[in-house]
């Protein structure tokens, strides 16, 4: 590990927190549940949903306008890419590299029990991994399925992470 990881390891637990809870918190469902032009309080703020029902955009107290469905999408895939990182110690150009061909299942010779896998394209060194995938990071990835699985097919678009 170098110095650089060294010293940042200690707020590791902090910015994932962080990315988790701004994820959590998204106020799109709230701004959704009310009919344009209502007003909406979130967390003590203010907001006047704009006239256009199809968005999901409201103006503050100053007027500025936020589109609230951006940020619920930039929280979601901040939180997605902290999470896979964290779990995986992948560089950044893996993690963009990866698709739900990446996962795949390993029966254990011994106990027949299904386990699990990450394989990761080779970067830096040349050398492709192969990771077992923890149940944090199952979750974090079953939520990316659920998230961009399409609700009336089942069927799981062709995806281009962009940070």
């Amino acid at each position: 590990m170098d110095q650089r990881t060294r010293e940042r390891f200690p707020a590791l637990e902090s910015f994932a927190k962080a990315a988790a809870d701004r994820h959590r918190l998204s106020c799109l469902g709230a701004l959704l549940a009310v009919p344009p032009g209502s007003t909406l309080t979130v967390r003590n703020a203010v907001f006047i949903r704009t006239m256009n029902a199809a968005g999901a955009s409201a103006r503050d107290s100053d007027g500025v306008l936020l589109y609230f469905d951006r940020a619920e999408h930039r929280a979601f895939w901040a939180w997605v890419a902290v999470e896979i990182l964290r779990h995986t110690g992948a560089r950044i150009e893996e993690m963009l590299e990866m698709n739900h061909h990446a996962v795949i299942q390993y029966r254990l010779p011994t106990t027949g029990e299904i386990v699990p896998l990450l394989q990761i394209a080779p970067s830096k060194t040349d050398q492709e991994r192969v990771l077992l995938v923890s149940p944090e990071l199952a979750d974090v990835l079953s939520t990316v399925i659920r998230h961009v699985r399409s609700p009336r097919t089942g069927a799981i678009p062709l995806l281009v992470l962009r940070l």
